[in-house]
């Protein structure tokens, strides 16, 4: 079966390309291009049909040329399933260098793939078009007849027809512009050897920051007129991490310059095309005095993300698309370390750990997945865009240098790109450097972690004088699985003044170390970057809990309530065990800690009602309110960014989990302040957003409908489109949802909105029946990369009636570029019925007796 779908998949090496010529012409309001490409080939043995692949384009018959020889194309035959064009020829090419000359022609369509059309108002509120590319993982066929694969690499050289008055970007500079009737002719520099999924361009009325010269390569931001107020920080982020990147890699940027691209419409976050990475503009453009850290953490992350990609995964490039992940959870990797040099302040390792709770939640289900598996199909292709690929991913990079040392890893990492640059690799490629560099078992340890899905629960014991460490695979289930992992470890202890750090192996046997005294306190998993979850014995839990802020981090602290919500999750600790030991925390100061304890509070809210549920709020009130009282109620200045982020959670838990009126009565004032132009500290404003659409009427919604449209800034305007999918009446709820299916909300948001809708807690499951009935036409409309994100939420609709519909729904409705993650969204919601039915009435009894 894997090699008939291989065949079926992969194009034959017998006439393989170096170069290309491309022109295109898009014709904007006709949302058509065509097109001419010269494919500089070598033939390996006599053919007589050239196959490619091509994907919705006309093609006319071309002709292969080579030192005047001349082999006309009598017929292209379009293989649709296979997404390929065979092109037979008159007489057979002998093997050698040709060049293969095609015309074509396609439609810039709307799915957000490929050559396709994103628009925007103009100052005059007049609709104008921009023509811009998204290639990843196998859309350039969408575009031109090419080799669609990822190590077949060649150099480019586009030329863009465009009309006058348009702006022309694409990957290389621009190096010669010639006027026609009405037109301009633009050429672009030659690339490097690259894969097609990189190739980019983009057309259209924009506007381009002056160049900012970085170590001699020049940056800009392109973006729609009128907001370039909005570039500095996305300018000022990644001139810092082009700079940490050259240092830390030990190879200068690849390339000419990198332009970075505001579109209106854009299907993911942004993607890494070599010189030309285009973006949506909520992940791009942002005015730093309005955002939330979040906001500008999320533009900072995604910048550095995408630059990381110009040497990891641009320069060297993985051979087939089993080896994207090490592309992405790579570029995820860095640009954590990138930011963190930005902003130390903004401890991003310790923000990272939610984004690495969330891969543990997923890698903990029967259904997970490897992190890397056989990718045969173009959906097997983008199905590797999940959470594992890229959170898991992350975090098991980040425990490997953790446990080789940062300086080693680093050196490992040079010495793979240096070795492969221009080159394509497997996974293995840079295990074996990483090895070579450090002398470690390096191969063998991220093997068993990259072929296995699933991660070990650590048990942690004392006996005998010694730290006993055991592992065995955690399940949400419960299930026995014999699988385990040789797992890197970092193990501190403290006693009688002293500390000492082991860093530590642990096989599938376990492994010990001293104890470093009779009542040592023992940190597993010290520093917190282990992909693992921890049990200790009841002596050893006992004497962290005496020392949680005096010898615990704030990753280490998170690491503590991350694995007691698990067990909770697991059934094997109670709902009543983790609200005390929420309780424990009442004096914690760290952001990620609270946002856990507030998210296990936010599940239990959603299980019980009446009296139970006013004694819920109660206990929130109690737990939260203190916390709040010491950072004040409004913003200081000078304070630590962190403070401001972590005084807006404690706002919005207290007016929605815990219902205080005074802290919903100041929310009201907050948002009205925000929306008449008063200067009120972000994280603030965004809490208030959100509190008074839980509790919101009609009124407001409308205003919300109009904030969404037409404040300032994208990080705006998402906050007050998502939070409609709070507001608790019904009618309110259905013209959201008809919204979706309107030009109202762009089709790259309203999937996210549907998700968000579908979590409201009173009003889900009327949410999941409108998803349902509409289904056809939201799969038609919205970009198929979004689809899973929107089924994604249907794990918060927890009742046995709405899990059955779900399932028999989706049992004739696959999502085939995501039948993995479906699976496990399926599981997801199958266990957060049975985690309803078991916690509900240990909820109960304690807020009876409390």
């Amino acid at each position: 079966m894997a090699a008939d779908s291989e065949s079926r998949y992969r194009l034959p090496r017998t006439v393989v390309p170096s170069r290309y010529d491309l022109v295109l012409e898009p014709d904007l309001g006709a949302a058509t291009f065509s097109g001419v490409v010269d494919v500089v080939v070598r033939v390996s043995e006599p053919v007589t049909e050239v196959v490619l692949n091509s994907l919705d384009l006309e093609i006319d018959p071309g002709w292969l040329s080579s030192n005047g020889r001349r082999v006309e194309v009598q017929e292209v035959r379009f293989d649709e399933e296979a997404q390929r064009a065979h092109l037979e020829l008159q007489a057979p090419a002998e093997p050698g260098d040709w060049t293969l000359h095609l015309d074509f022609r396609g439609t810039l369509n709307d799915k957000l793939v490929g050559f396709y059309r994103s628009t925007y108002q103009d100052g005059d509120r007049r609709p104008s078009v921009i023509a811009t590319t998204h290639f990843e993982a196998t859309d350039a066929r969408r575009a031109f007849p090419c080799w669609d694969e990822p190590d077949l690499k060649a150099v480019f050289g586009v030329t863009l027809v465009v009309g006058d008055g348009l702006s022309a970007i694409s990957n290389g500079p621009e190096v010669e512009r010639e006027q026609l009737d009405g037109r301009a002719r633009v050429r672009f520099a030659d690339t490097m050897p690259m894969s097609t999924y990189l190739v980019a361009f983009v057309v259209g009325k924009l506007e381009l920051t002056e160049p900012l010269e970085v170590d001699g390569v020049p940056t800009r931001v392109v973006h729609p007129p009128g907001k370039g107020d909005l570039t500095a920080f996305a300018l000022d982020v990644g001139a810092h991490s082009l700079r940490f990147y050259g240092e830390y890699y030990g190879i200068a940027y690849p390339d000419r310059k990198v332009d970075h691209v505001a579109i209106p419409d854009f299907g993911g976050g942004a993607m890494e095309n070599l010189g030309c990475i285009i973006y949506r503009e909520s992940a791009l453009l942002i005015d730093p005095d309005k955002a939330t850290i979040d906001e500008e953490r999320d533009v900072a992350e995604t910048v550095a993300h995408e630059l990381a990609h110009m040497w990891f995964g641009d320069l060297v490039t993985m051979r087939w698309w089993n080896g994207i992940w090490l592309n992405e959870a790579f570029a995820t990797f860095m640009s954590q370390l990138a930011v963190d040099d930005y902003r130390p302040d903004w401890e991003v390792w310790n923000l990272y750990a939610r984004y690495k709770t969330h891969a543990l939640d997923v890698d903990s289900l029967d259904s997970t997945r490897s992190i890397e598996y056989p990718v045969h199909s173009p959906n097997d292709a983008n199905g590797m865009f999940d959470t594992l690929t890229y959170l898991k991913g992350g975090a098991i990079l980040r425990m490997l240098e953790q446990y080789l040392g940062a300086d080693r890893f680093r050196d490992g990492i040079r010495r793979y790109l240096a070795r492969h640059a221009h080159g394509n690799t497997e996974t293995h490629d840079l295990w074996d450097a990483l090895e070579e560099e450090t002398g470690e078992p390096v191969r063998r340890i991220m093997d068993a972690w990259i072929f296995q899905g699933g991660h070990p629960l650590i048990t942690v014991s004392a006996e005998d004088g010694a730290v006993r460490f055991a592992q065995r695979r955690f399940l949400q289930s419960g299930g026995e699985d014999p699988t385990t992992w040789p797992t890197p470890m970092l193990v501190r202890q403290t006693a009688g003044g002293r500390t000492h750090t082991d860093t530590v192996l642990v096989e599938a046997g376990g492994t010990t170390v001293p104890l470093l005294g009779p009542d040592a306190v023992v940190i597993a998993n010290a520093g917190g970057h282990s992909f693992v979850r921890t049990l200790y014995d009841d002596e050893l839990q006992g004497r962290l809990m005496g020392v949680l802020t005096s010898e615990l981090s704030a990753l280490e602290r998170y690491g503590l309530v991350d694995d007691a919500w698990a067990a909770v999750w697991a059934g094997s600790a109670s709902a009543a065990s983790f609200l005390r030991l929420a309780e424990g925390f009442s004096d914690e100061t760290d952001v990620p800690t609270w946002q856990l304890i507030l998210t296990g509070l936010g599940w239990f809210d959603r299980f019980v009602e009446g009296e139970h549920r006013e004694r819920l709020r109660e206990f929130v009130r109690t737990l939260v309110r203190p916390g709040l009282q010491r950072l004040g109620w409004e913003e200081r200045g000078g304070e630590p960014d962190l403070t401001r982020l972590l005084r807006g959670e404690l706002l919005r838990s207290l007016a929605v989990l815990g219902r205080d009126p005074e802290a919903q009565a100041q929310a009201r004032e907050l948002e009205l302040e925000a929306t008449s132009g008063e200067h009120v500290d972000a994280h603030l404003a965004a809490a208030a957003v959100h509190i008074v659409a839980t509790i919101g009427g009609s009124d407001e919604y409308e205003r919300y409908r109009d904030s969404a449209k037409s404040l300032p800034t994208p990080q705006e305007q998402l906050r007050y489109l998502y939070a409609l999918a709070a507001f608790p009446e019904p009618g309110l709820m259905d013209r959201t949802l008809e919204a979706c299916l309107s030009d109202d909300v762009r089709t790259q948001d309203a999937p996210y909105l549907l998700a968000r809708a579908l979590m409201n807690r009173d009003l889900g499951e009327r949410v999941w029946a409108f998803v349902r009935d509409h289904w056809e036409e939201e799969t038609g409309r919205y970009p198929e990369s979004s689809i899973i994100g929107l089924a994604s939420c249907v794990r918060f609709l927890t009742s046995p009636a709405a899990e059955a519909d779900v399932a028999a729904f989706f049992a004739e409705h696959e999502i085939p570029q995501a039948k993995l993650t479906l699976q496990q969204t399926l599981e997801r919601q199958r266990n957060a019925v049975a985690f309803r039915k078991r916690v509900t009435p240990e909820l109960e009894a304690y807020f009876s007796s409390s």
